[in-house]
């Protein structure tokens, strides 16, 4: 898949397994790909998994699909706002609410595989 696995970030990966696949992935499955190509040691999986889950999600190049699904923004049309020539520094609640919806599924998901493996706070 790419040539020094080691020196590739974690959100390239995540790029290239979708990209092969094609279609949406749900977001544990991805992230699991993702470490175990990786194959790094990981202290915390909780850590990891909301690492990457972060930084895809701050990637121009993932869509959230629902669902917890990600999948390309390269595989739906652009929005008409954006290819209208409007500013997209306007504030979009929708995404603002998605984002937060995002940042608690995380913060639970992390909370969870904590209690799991003893690392509570």
């Amino acid at each position: 898949m790419m040539s020094d696995i080691k020196q590739t970030a974690e959100v390239d990966i995540a790029y290239q397994i979708l990209k092969e696949s094609g279609e949406a992935i749900y977001f544990r499955e991805l992230i699991n790909q993702v470490l175990a190509i990786k194959a790094r040691p990981v202290h915390s999986a909780a850590h990891a998994i909301s690492e990457i889950h972060t930084q895809i999600n701050m990637d121009s190049r993932f869509s959230h699909l629902g669902k917890g699904m990600w999948g390309l923004a390269d595989w739906s049309p652009q929005s008409s706002r954006r290819a209208s020539g409007e500013d997209s520094t306007t504030t979009d609640v929708p995404t603002t609410k998605r984002r937060e919806r995002l940042l608690e599924e995380i913060q639970q998901d992390y909370v969870a595989a904590a209690s799991e493996t003893g690392e509570a706070e």
